[in-house]
C-alpha cells in the first residue's frame, strides 16, 4: 500500500475461476483523524519543523495547511514509538493538578506541556520506566503515571491534602499495524459516578479463601504470602445497565514496583502456555445470576527475579535479598470488555465457563 495525494492506493491480484489473473486497482480518501481537531494550544509538534503535509501523514500525524505545522494526534501510540496523551484535572474529584504529574519510572519525565487544566505527554515506549511484554505477535508497552505529592512539614508532623492518583497507560502492537492508546485507572476510589444509574465499571479484588466469602479491602497493607501458596482473584462488573451484558477478561499480567519485569497471567481469557507451575482446586461456584458479570481464577504466588538471577544463593538472609530489589511489592492488572450479546458474539477465549483455575 502506498499513500499519494492524499490517497492510500493498493493493487489487488486475483485468480478468475476459469484461471484468469486480474488485477484492481484500489483507492481510498484518507479519513481525517478526529483526535487531529486540536485547539493550537494542545499540539505536540512532530517530525523537524520543515516536514512536508506528505512525510507529516506518512510519520502518522497531523498537518495543518494553514501554519504548515506538524502535529501528534493526541491519544495515540505513534508510529514513531510513543506514548502521546493528555489528562484532564477534571479526571479526579477534587481536581488534580496536571503540573504535579510524572511518569512512575522516572520523576523527571513530566507533562511535554501543560495547559489550562490539561497535562499533555510525549514519552517514548522505551523510556521513562515503560514497562514491554510479549504474548504471542502482540506486542503491549504499559507506563504508569503519579501525582507528586505535596506536603507540609512543621514540629508535629507532616501532612498533605493532595490524594495519591496513579493512571496506566496502555499501548498495544500487532505485526504492521499500530493500536490507539488504552487508558487504565486504578486509582482512586470508585467514586459516585461508578454508583450512578447508567454507569457502570470493572473491579479487580483478592478473596480471603477459596470459596470467596469475604475480601480484601480496597486500600489495606501489602499481602505476605508465601511461595507457592494459592491466590484467590476476582474480576467483577458492577452495576450492570443491561442483565445480559457479559464481562470478558482479555488478559492480566502481574509486574514488580520497580517495573523491570512482568509476568502474563491470562491473554485471550486463556492461561499463559508457558507456566507450568501444577494449578490448585478449583473455585468455589458461582452463585445463580452471577456467571456473566463475575471472573474467577487462582494464582500460585511467585517471586521476580533479577534478570542475571535465575536462582536463590544458598544462605542468603531476607536484609540482602530486600536489598536486591528481589522481595518487593507485586501488582496485578486486568484488560477487561464489557459485552453485549445484541451487538454481536461475546468470545472469551479459554474462560468458557463460571471460572477458570491457572497457575503462575
Amino acid at each position: 500500500m502506498v499513500y499519494q495525494d492524499g490517497q492510500y492506493q493498493i493493487v489487488l491480484k486475483y485468480q478468475t475461476v476459469d484461471g484468469r489473473v486480474v488485477e484492481a486497482f484500489l483507492t481510498c480518501q484518507v479519513p481525517m483523524n478526529h483526535e487531529c481537531s486540536l485547539p493550537f494550544e494542545q499540539r505536540l509538534a512532530c517530525g523537524p519543523r520543515s516536514v512536508s503535509a506528505v512525510a507529516c501523514r506518512q510519520l502518522g500525524c497531523c498537518y495543518c495547511p494553514d501554519t504548515q505545522i506538524c502535529y501528534y494526534p493526541m491519544d495515540e501510540c505513534t508510529a514513531d514509538g510513543h506514548f502521546v496523551f493528555s489528562i484532564p484535572a477534571s479526571l479526579t474529584d477534587p481536581p488534580l493538578s496536571p503540573d504535579l504529574l510524572v511518569a512512575a519510572g522516572n520523576s523527571s519525565c513530566t507533562p511535554q506541556k501543560v495547559v489550562a487544566d490539561l497535562a499533555l505527554f510525549k514519552i517514548p515506549l522505551d523510556g521513562c520506566g515503560a514497562r514491554k511484554y510479549e504474548v504471542g505477535n502482540t506486542v503491549i508497552y504499559m507506563l504508569e503515571i503519579l501525582n507528586t505529592l505535596q506536603s507540609v512539614t512543621l514540629n508535629y508532623g507532616t501532612i498533605t491534602r493532595v490524594s495519591p492518583f496513579r493512571l496506566l497507560v496502555e499501548c498495544r502492537f500487532l505485526p504492521g499495524s499500530v493500536a490507539s492508546v488504552g487508558y487504565l485507572v486504578k486509582s482512586p476510589t470508585l467514586g459516585p459516578a461508578i454508583q450512578a444509574q447508567g454507569v457502570f465499571g470493572v473491579q479487580l479484588r483478592i478473596a480471603k479463601d477459596q470459596q470467596y466469602s469475604s475480601y480484601y479491602p480496597q486500600y489495606h497493607r501489602p499481602l505476605r504470602k508465601l511461595l507457592g501458596k494459592p491466590l484467590y482473584l476476582e474480576v467483577r462488573l458492577l452495576n450492570p445497565v443491561d442483565p445480559s451484558a457479559v464481562l470478558l477478561v482479555h488478559y492480566c499480567v502481574a509486574y514488580p514496583r520497580s517495573a523491570h519485569s512482568a509476568w502474563v497471567l491470562l491473554y485471550d481469557g486463556c492461561p499463559n502456555p508457558f507456566d507450568v507451575t501444577p494449578s490448585h482446586e478449583t473455585p468455589a461456584t458461582l452463585p445463580e445470576g452471577m456467571a456473566n458479570h463475575v471472573r474467577r481464577f487462582t494464582v500460585s504466588t511467585f517471586q521476580f527475579l533479577e534478570n542475571s538471577r535465575k536462582e536463590m544463593v544458598p544462605g542468603e538472609d531476607v536484609e540482602e535479598v530486600e536489598e536486591n530489589g528481589e522481595e518487593e511489592e507485586i501488582y496485578f492488572m486486568c484488560a477487561t470488555e464489557v459485552c453485549l450479546p445484541s451487538e454481536g458474539p461475546c468470545v472469551e477465549g479459554c474462560i468458557d465457563s463460571e471460572y477458570l483455575t491457572l497457575s503462575s
